[in-house]
Parts: structure tokens; C-alpha cells; sequence
């Protein structure tokens, strides 16, 4: 079994401990959330708006207020990012450490 080295040169040859490989930055956390919500909302939104017109769409949702086309595609994306997103973020909360759930 070898050892994982992750780390900068004045730590190389140090392996890594499991406490070690388990913290995540806020950073790292914020990236895992929104990364993968965008580029399913982008592949969403494509697909979708493929099939669907946003001008008719509006007009059938609601008829008293004109969109234009560009600002439909951008409420939809917005909206498959706002599902993707929510989807992403509660896969996130369930596979947090339970040490981190208990406040340990």
C-alpha cells in the first residue's frame, strides 16, 4: 500500500493522515455546490429552450408582460441554476462527516 502526498515541498514525504484528507475549505465547498449546479443548469437550459421558445412561453405564462427573448433564456437558465443549485447544496449537507453534523 503507498502512501498519498498531497502536499507542498517542505511537507513532501509526509503522508497524508485521514484527518488530514477530510478538510475541505469553504472555498473548495462553495466550488462543489456551484460548479456542477451550473453546468447542469447549462445543459438544462439548452435543452429545454431547444424545444421551447421563450417569447411563447411568455406569452402563454404571462401575456400582459412583453420579454424579450434574451432576458426569457436568462430567467430560465437562472431558474434551472436555482434547481440545480438547491440540488447540489442538499447533496452537500448529506454527505457531510458526522463529527462536523454533531459539532465534534
Amino acid at each position: 500500500m503507498s502512501a498519498e502526498f498531497d502536499r507542498d515541498d517542505e511537507d513532501a514525504g509526509v503522508p497524508l493522515t485521514p484527518a488530514d484528507r477530510r478538510q475541505v475549505t469553504p472555498l473548495q465547498r462553495a466550488g462543489a455546490v456551484l460548479w456542477p449546479s451550473f453546468f447542469a443548469a447549462s445543459v438544462a437550459t439548452m435543452v429545454f429552450f431547444a424545444f421551447v421558445d421563450p417569447t411563447e412561453l411568455g406569452l402563454i405564462t404571462f401575456p400582459q408582460v412583453d420579454i424579450a427573448r434574451e432576458w426569457g433564456y436568462t430567467i430560465g437558465f437562472f431558474m434551472f441554476w436555482g434547481c440545480t443549485f438547491s440540488s447540489s447544496l442538499f447533496t452537500q449537507i448529506l454527505l457531510r462527516p458526522p463529527a462536523e453534523v454533531d459539532g465534534r
